[in-house]
């Protein structure tokens, strides 16, 4: 298997030039590769969720906050993904993981999800800092 290039991304400011940030923004910018593989619609419905989540109210199980499986299975599971990784079944992979997909476009959804929830600490965290300053 060649070996792909790894993104290039904007290290986060509070890294600034040190190797963690230029690891963080290879990361952020593979993981976002995952967005590609969502709808723009099913991109925005996980960027939403997770803006508006609070970091500690569980996803619910059904409902309007959680697409359902047969339906949106690739925002379900980036949404899982971001919120309620615990909470990712057999069910949720398989109902996405059909060709065209392979296991490494699993690996970018779940990691743009992920990415969704991380992104959504260190603003929080940012503005905490700022709040203090």
């Amino acid at each position: 298997m060649p070996v792909r290039p790894v993104p290039e991304g904007a290290a986060p400011e509070w890294a600034a030039d040190t190797p963690i940030g230029t690891a963080f923004g290879a990361l952020r910018a593979a993981a976002q590769l995952g967005a590609g593989l969502l709808s723009d619609e099913d991109v925005a419905l996980v960027r939403a969720s997770v803006a508006a989540w609070d970091g500690v109210a569980p996803l619910p199980l059904h409902g309007e906050e959680v697409p359902d499986r047969a339906e949106r299975p690739g925002a379900r599971l980036a949404l899982l993904a971001a919120r309620a990784p615990y909470r990712i079944t057999d069910e949720d992979v398989a109902a996405w993981l059909a060709p065209p997909f392979t296991d490494h476009c699993l690996v970018h959804l779940i990691a743009f999800g992920a990415i969704c929830a991380v992104e959504r600490i260190e603003a929080t965290l940012t503005a905490r800092t700022e709040e203090r300053a």
